[in-house]
């Protein structure tokens, strides 16, 4: 996965901000984290809060996948409801993608979407880690050595 470029995507945050990423992290290390189900949010915070630990004053952005058109419908009801449930000096990194995401999740590599992922990009948009399900230790080890790699 290495030596990838993260690929782009363009959402609109709970701020109402428009996202494209990686454009947007350019210059700076980042952690993305994709989830296509709720219950991974418990999976992504474990590395998200591992990462702000290592590196602090990085960015970390969150982009929620909603692959049904169908839910497009009830987007600002969605969206409401996370805005509510996530302190508002986030909002601007957390963007939901509705809709499909199949070319997303074959560049990704991602083929199971019960997990939820994070992926750590140079300031490049390159990804130099990726992570799945929970942070576990040797998940976290993997993680600190490419984030002492990017994070100095």
């Amino acid at each position: 996965m290495t030596q990838k470029k993260f690929p782009k995507i363009e959402v609109e945050t709970l701020s109402g901000k428009e996202l494209v990423l990686p454009d947007d992290a350019q210059g700076k290390v980042a952690l993305i984290g994709v989830a296509f189900v709720r219950e991974a949010q418990g999976m992504l915070d474990s590395w998200m809060d591992y990462f702000e630990e290592l590196c602090q004053g990085k960015e970390v952005y969150e982009l929620p996948m909603i692959e049904s058109n169908l839910w497009k419908i009830f987007s600002g009801f969605i969206d409401g409801g996370m805005r509510s449930g996530i302190p508002e000096k986030k909002h601007d990194f957390v963007g939901t993608h509705y809709g499909d995401a199949s070319e997303f999740k074959e560049k990704l590599e991602i083929s199971d979407t019960d997990y939820g992922y994070v992926f750590l990009i140079d300031e490049d948009g390159y990804i130099k880690f990726k992570g799945k399900g929970y942070a576990d230790e040797e998940g976290k080890e993997e993680m600190l050595k490419h984030v002492k790699k990017v994070c100095d």
